[in-house]
């Protein structure tokens, strides 16, 4: 019975070693033993290195009993403490073939102590895990703040085999793979990462596209960090592209910081997309991209929004247009697709909030997952606009 049992039935009987999984724990179940891979410890020169712990567990059917010793095994040197000292684990030289892979090199034997200061049994098996892992990885996380224990993290995202450096557990929760899927391979650019653009990326950095370009030339103000998704130390002086791609290269291996603005001269690097985000706050800029990807077939969203005092507070309006050629010949030059800046420069004087930027944004991913098919599409309207005081979505464009 031991051994027909696999990780995912262990789990589902014992919210310990779910839990422990869902972490990101690289955690399995062999051979009657369960095992941790990857723990980060100090050997005896106080250096960063990493061991496997394995413990065999005793199931009452397929849960997990209270553990009958303290007992467990290890493969890797003997852990120490910040000075170099060995950690008091017990045991001694031990070698287990837990797995035809894995052989141990020493024991553990570590006991608790009562209120009286008297030896005692571990109370369950989650305790004698909780207890190894705490002794074994503390001085390590102490000594080296970026080590982790969740090494299955990594292992997993890499089996998955996207840029995605995490593993997508939320799809696999939903059992939406296959649509997620969809995505692989596909190569996104984002042409101005303000407000919008930014909260675009932080989007779509949570998916299997292959490749995710960021194009913008400017610097990260102050302004700037209002409006962008959460908060990036050390951002202000930055080039907006590299300071998004080291934050969001944190989930995304695929982001590539442009530090160019789109312009006559280089708009040909679009051609190599699957799909353009535009969130420039030029007009001519976006007439010239625009125009340039809808004669190429290149699909696309152009984003935007006005808002202006009101006699109550700022009102105006969100909208994306996308993403054919049709979408453009219907809307340029209207207030759907704005090719020219306001007279004296009035768009500065309105609006961006971070809010909004976030909600045009979603507009603009949405339209961008039903191009791909990942979500449902009931028309073919090429643009939408969002009425921020009447919380009323319009759409244009449609074909008769």
């Amino acid at each position: 019975m031991v051994c027909a049992l696999g990780l995912p039935e262990l789990a589902s009987h014992n919210p310990f070693i779910k839990d422990l999984d869902e972490l990101g724990y690289h955690v399995d179940f062999v051979g009657g033993y369960l095992v941790i891979y990857g723990l980060p410890y100090l050997d005896q020169d106080a250096a960063l290195q990493h061991g496997d712990w394995a413990c065999p567990v005793d199931l009452n059917g397929a849960v997990i009993d209270v553990p009958k010793h303290h007992q467990v095994w290890w493969r890797g040197s003997r852990p120490h403490d910040g000075n170099k000292r060995q950690l008091l684990l017990g045991g001694g030289p031990d070698r287990v073939t837990v797995a035809p892979d894995l052989v141990t090199d020493c024991s553990f034997s570590f006991k608790l102590l009562n209120d009286n200061g008297e030896k005692r049994e571990y109370l369950s098996f989650e305790e004698k895990a909780r207890t190894y892992l705490d002794a074994i990885t503390g001085p390590a996380m102490t000594a080296f703040p970026s080590a982790t224990p969740l090494g299955g993290i990594a292992v997993k995202a890499a089996a998955q085999g996207s840029p995605l450096r995490f593993p997508d557990t939320m799809s696999a929760r939903y059992h939406i793979n296959d649509i997620s899927a969809l995505l692989r391979g596909k190569r996104a650019a984002i042409i101005g990462l303000g407000g919008t653009g930014a909260y675009i990326l932080d989007f779509i950095a949570r998916t299997h596209l292959e490749k995710i370009a960021l194009f913008d030339d400017d610097k990260v103000h102050v302004h700037t960090i209002f409006r962008f998704p959460g908060f990036i130390p050390g951002a202000i002086g930055k080039l907006k592209v590299d300071a998004l791609a080291q934050q969001y290269g944190q989930w995304h291996a695929g982001i590539d910081p442009v530090p160019e603005r789109i312009t006559l001269e280089n708009v040909e690097r679009l051609a190599t997309f699957d799909f353009v985000f535009v969130s420039v706050d030029d007009g001519p800029a976006r007439a010239l991209i625009v125009e340039w990807l809808s004669a190429r077939g290149i699909p696309y969203v152009d984003c935007g929004m006005g808002l202006n005092r009101s006699t109550i507070g700022l009102s105006g309006f969100v909208r994306i247009t996308g993403t054919d050629r049709r979408a453009f010949e219907t809307n340029v030059n209207s207030a759907y697709l704005p090719t020219e800046n306001a007279k004296e420069d009035e768009y500065r004087k309105q609006g961006q909030i971070t809010e909004l930027n976030a909600f045009n944004a979603i507009m603009a991913v949405i339209r961008f997952k039903q191009h791909f098919l990942l979500l449902e599409r009931l028309d073919d309207a090429t643009s939408y606009v969002l009425d921020t005081a009447m919380l009323e979505i319009d759409s244009k464009g449609r074909s008769e």
